[in-house]
């Protein structure tokens, strides 16, 4: 993990007013890691290890995960595509809090330092709603975005 700090772009978001929730509505393709890999991702190169799942996503971008996590966020189905499994939104999920950045930034992530263009989002789980600096955030290309997640009323 690097010294990077989310506090001012997370503060900046707060004081903005800019978190919303928001729920994924699209599914998902997963795979364990057998080994630790590289990922690059739009935001990029990641690292992620054996044991955590790697996901595929709706525009066949990648993004590492932890198995723990996808678990509590998605519910696996019979779907596979070869060494992938399809997995749904958990129904009960609480989903995320996501805030829309107009210019570039970066945030820490728990794989890595990732950079955010103007209009993308970062997003944290809803659970930290009350976190003003937690450990697990991550950003979403806006078309990305805007076609796999809901806002909730």
């Amino acid at each position: 993990m690097s010294d990077f700090d989310n506090r001012p772009l997370l503060d900046e978001i707060a004081a903005a007013g800019g978190w919303f929730h928001a729920k994924k509505t699209k599914a998902i393709w997963v795979r364990v890691l057998d080994t630790d890999e590289t990922i690059d991702t739009r935001e990029g190169p990641v690292e992620a290890k054996a044991g955590h799942a790697l996901c595929r996503g709706e525009a066949g971008e990648l993004w590492p995960q932890s198995l723990e996590s996808v678990r509590e966020r998605y519910v696996a189905t019979d779907e596979t595509d070869g060494p992938w499994q399809r997995y749904q939104p958990h129904p009960d999920n609480q989903g995320v809090l996501a805030a829309r950045v107009d210019h570039a930034f970066q945030v820490q992530s728990p794989w890595g330092l990732l950079s955010g263009q103007p209009g993308d989002y970062v997003v944290k789980p809803f659970a930290d709603k009350e976190t003003a600096s937690p450990d697990d955030v991550w950003i979403v290309a806006a078309e990305l975005f805007q076609a796999t997640y809901e806002r909730v009323a």
